[in-house]
């Protein structure tokens, strides 16, 4: 588990807290297989949140024993794959997750505004101050 004071930590906190809204969200526009809806959500979140195989598929089949999707096998060529489409429930659960991500967002906004900025390192180019070498 990543320290609190580093990226990794509150990365993966974020994507824990948003994928399946950005997956129901998908999935509202049209029905899509794992791998097509892997990408659409990695296009919505800005790459933020693009889920593994492992992220997406055991939360396709919790969202489907849930009744908050179905999935069908449909044939693309050769290939088969599980679509999977929305359902009305679906659809509630994610007008219930919009509701509460809407609540809580401008909050959030005025945490990041007000947050102070992560020192950067610094770099210094020029003379060494303890033994007046140039540095580079």
């Amino acid at each position: 588990m990543a320290a609190l004071d580093q990226s990794a930590h509150w990365d993966l906190a974020v994507r824990r807290a948003v994928s399946r809204v950005f997956l129901l969200s998908a999935l509202a526009e049209r029905p899509m297989h794992g791998y097509e809806l892997a990408q659409e959500i990695a296009v919505r979140s800005g790459e933020c949140c693009a889920p593994s195989d492992a992220a997406i598929y055991p939360a396709l089949r919790e969202l489907q024993e849930g009744g908050y999707i179905t999935c069908e096998v449909a044939s693309q060529g050769k290939r088969s794959r599980n679509v999977c489409t929305l359902t009305d429930a679906g659809r509630e659960v994610l007008a219930v997750a919009a509701e509460s991500w809407g609540r809580v967002m401008p909050h959030l906004q005025t945490v990041i505004d007000e947050a102070p900025r992560r020192r950067q390192p610094i770099e210094f180019v020029g003379t060494n101050i303890d033994s007046k070498e140039s540095v580079r």
